[in-house]
């Protein structure tokens, strides 16, 4: 699974006999934030965690060991066991927990499962020490060994054996060096979300100062303008003198060189009205020193093809585009 968040999209693969027969376990919820906190639920043989072998034979007293790196691990559609994610400052339970919440929605026969219709738990941690690791980065952690020394037909191991003695070591210094590098990334997300607003904000002013620069062009020579803008028609200013309307679309740059995209639907009403359409390019829209130079695109009938006010032909090169961006 990818999210361990429940079943939708997101079915279980590789799991045990259970699994292949339901189509459903318990540990589709391990990384489910309910309430601020994630639940783990691991079948367990006989029902019942040897806290002490996690413990690293040292006694536990009660039913409960806290401050535990509970990691989760999972069969890779590729093959070898891979770890998906972890709790940090985990509270294990020798038994089985009833889950009181109804978001752990248990999706088989409820004789399998005790009273509850919620599937219950053996961990949990409170959601910001717990980590679901991505598709790419399950490949980075270490290999989860099989075989002895390493993980049986059990679905739990203490990793209390010499080899597991030495995974344990491997996997908490993948932990550290991982959550260092995310802090980093957490920083430098941050950064880019502020440039982020910083740049959305200059494009907005870049489009006013370059509908305000058209309006100008046109205004000293007599036309009046109509705004459109949030119209969706194709084109974002209508100016009209006497008898005569043109079309016009805005686009400003904040610098000099002329490279724009025109929407689809743009382009086709570009197409659509040739004698009447105008692309209007407004550049060096941020510099204080001087007033943006304006170029005038019209489509010459004579020379069938696009040309500014100075004589200057618009190459236009046809492309298909998507435009992927973060909500």
């Amino acid at each position: 699974m990818h999210f361990y968040d429940g079943i939708g999209n997101d079915l279980p693969t590789n799991g045990g006999d259970y699994i292949k027969k339901y189509g459903f376990g318990g540990e589709v919820y391990n990384f489910r934030n309910s309430d601020g906190r994630n639940y783990g639920y691991v079948m367990v043989k006989g029902g019942t965690l040897d806290l002490t072998r996690i413990n690293l034979g040292q006694k536990v007293i009660g039913d409960t060991i806290e401050n535990v790196i509970c990691i989760f691990v999972a069969t890779h559609p590729k093959g070898g066991r891979r770890i998906v994610g972890w709790y940090q400052n985990a509270r294990i339970y020798s038994d089985y927990q009833y889950y009181t919440g109804n978001d752990r929605k248990i999706m088989t026969k409820l004789e399998d499962w005790g009273d509850s219709d919620q599937v219950g738990y053996y961990a949990f941690a409170n959601e910001n020490t717990v980590t679901l690791l991505n598709e790419e980065e399950r490949f980075a952690a270490p290999k989860i060994p099989n075989g002895k020394g390493g993980f049986g037909q059990s679905n739990v191991w203490y990793a209390d054996s010499e080899i597991g003695i030495s995974i344990r070591n491997q996997v908490i210094k993948f932990i550290t060096e991982y959550e260092k590098n995310k802090c980093k990334e957490v920083e430098a997300e941050q950064k880019r979300r502020i440039q982020s607003e910083i740049d959305i904000s200059a494009k907005k002013k870049v489009e006013e100062i370059a509908i305000r620069r058209t309006k100008e062009y046109y205004e000293k020579r007599g036309f009046s303008c109509k705004s459109v803008e949030t119209d969706n028609l194709g084109w974002d200013l209508e100016f009209t003198y006497k008898n005569v309307k043109f079309l016009v679309e805005v686009k400003g740059l904040s610098q000099s060189h002329i490279s724009v995209i025109l929407s689809r639907n743009e382009y086709e009403k570009m197409r659509d009205n040739l004698n009447y359409y105008k692309l209007a390019v407004v550049t060096d829209c941020l510099n204080k020193s001087k007033t943006p130079p304006i170029n005038i695109f019209s489509f010459i009938e004579e020379k069938n093809d696009w040309f500014d006010q100075n004589g200057n032909k618009l190459s236009i090169n046809e492309i298909v585009s998507a435009c992927c961006k973060l909500r």
